[in-house]
């Protein structure tokens, strides 16, 4: 602790040489009292800390806390009440953090020190006992003040080295997913064109065969794996080089209309119960593509988690500023820790799956100026929430065309 600091809370609390004095004439007038206080901080203390599961370090941490609580107690009395004095004390502030105590068991600590010491000072009638507790409330205070500093000097240390590590590890997972989408992007552009080849090559095969030909069930499962790769190729180029929106009047009801006549034909979408809801909408100033592929993303999700029958609700609301849609499904839900990875790029818990859908929402409608959010409960069902603002947001970098400049 610096000097000035130690000097201003002096000053604060009166604490003058003579309360110095008095506290070192005082020290072997109360050493009968120290077995007790001994006593009470190990059971009080020390006790409940492990019955809490609080003292992390077992045995060898209990030994290293109380041997710091004895010698402070052992110089308690001392009458040197200086800046290397204080120093020291704040240490056991340190102490309580790195041992995973709270600050509360510092001033329990001390407040145990005060009841023990008062009442053997009181009950052993010693002289001038009103002169002697006052000045060694005032040295309490004083520690206190010391200790507390310590432990939130060591807290602020260890908070900032908890942020780097954060911080690094972001930057670090950046990079190594930006090296992966570019990588993505080249693979997938490499793929496209043969892919495209290979389909229409077969289309032409099955196209020439008879129509009884034993051999067409198998062009048609080739086919539909060839669709189902373009699909991936696609989703991994829309993620890794996305296309800024396009921002223009977008009537979203007639959007998720066209959606849902989509997906009605799909067998995800087919074994559900597709409900939507939607109350009257104020016109939305979007990327009307974008905005169709984020619906689409979040119903297909939703559908692939349901149980056969399963209910599948998609509700959109809005108000002058914004626009509310939330899509909620009844199936299996997710715990915590796979819900927080929901947005992670190429993680996901299907069998089938590149983990890009989520990702690509959260990008349209981080484009858009909005918010993507889950909130899962296992064995209820997942619900993902999108706000979007009515109009694009200001230097988004995004086109807009003049129908939506003139409506603003």
């Amino acid at each position: 602790m610096p000097n000035s600091l130690v000097d201003d809370m002096k000053r604060l609390l009166r604490f003058a040489p003579r309360d110095a004095a008095i506290l070192r004439a005082t020290g072997p007038e109360v050493g009968p009292a120290m077995p007790a206080i001994r006593e009470r901080l190990d059971s009080d203390i020390f006790r409940a800390a492990e019955d809490a599961n609080l003292l992390t370090g077992g045995p060898e941490a209990r030994a290293r806390l109380q041997e710091a609580l004895s010698a402070w107690l052992e110089n308690l009395f001392s009458g040197t009440y200086g800046q290397a004095y204080f120093k020291q004390h704040s240490e056991i502030g340190h102490l309580h953090l790195h041992l995973g105590l709270p600050q509360y068991y510092l001033s329990s600590s001390l407040e145990i020190v005060w009841q023990e010491l008062e009442r053997y000072i009181r009950q052993a009638n010693l002289p001038e006992s009103g002169e002697k507790l006052r000045s060694l409330r005032k040295l309490l205070a004083l520690e206190m003040s010391s200790m507390l500093a310590g432990y939130n000097q060591a807290y602020a240390v260890q908070v900032r080295h908890d942020e780097r590590s954060a911080v690094q590890e972001r930057l670090t997972r950046a990079e190594h997913l930006a090296e992966i989408g570019h990588l993505a992007a080249s693979l997938a552009h490499e793929i496209k064109n043969p892919l495209a080849g290979i389909s229409g090559a077969i289309q032409v095969i099955r196209d020439a065969m008879p129509p009884n030909e034993p051999h067409r069930p198998i062009i048609a499962e080739i086919l539909r794996q060839i669709n189902r790769l373009d699909g991936t190729v696609k989703d991994l180029l829309v993620y890794a080089r996305p296309k800024p929106p396009k921002f223009k009047r977008c009537d979203l009801p007639r959007v998720i209309e066209r959606i849902l006549t989509v997906l009605r034909g799909e067998p995800e979408l087919q074994r559900i119960e597709l409900e939507y809801i939607n109350s009257r909408l104020l016109p939305l100033f979007a990327d009307e593509v974008q905005i169709e592929q984020l619906v689409m993303n979040l119903l297909l999700n939703a559908a692939q988690a349901s149980r056969d029958g399963g209910l599948v609700r998609l509700k959109t609301t809005s108000n002058s500023t914004g626009f509310r849609l939330e899509v909620e499904d009844q199936g299996h839900g997710m715990p915590a820790e796979i819900c927080q990875r929901g947005f992670e790029p190429f993680f996901t818990t299907k069998a089938k799956g590149t983990g890009l859908g989520l990702p690509i929402c959260q990008k349209i409608v981080e484009a858009h100026g909005g918010t993507i959010s889950i909130r899962s409960t296992v064995g209820e069902g997942t619900t993902v929430t999108v706000q979007l603002p009515r109009y694009p947001p200001a230097a988004s970098g995004a086109t807009t065309d003049e129908n939506t400049r003139a409506d603003r």
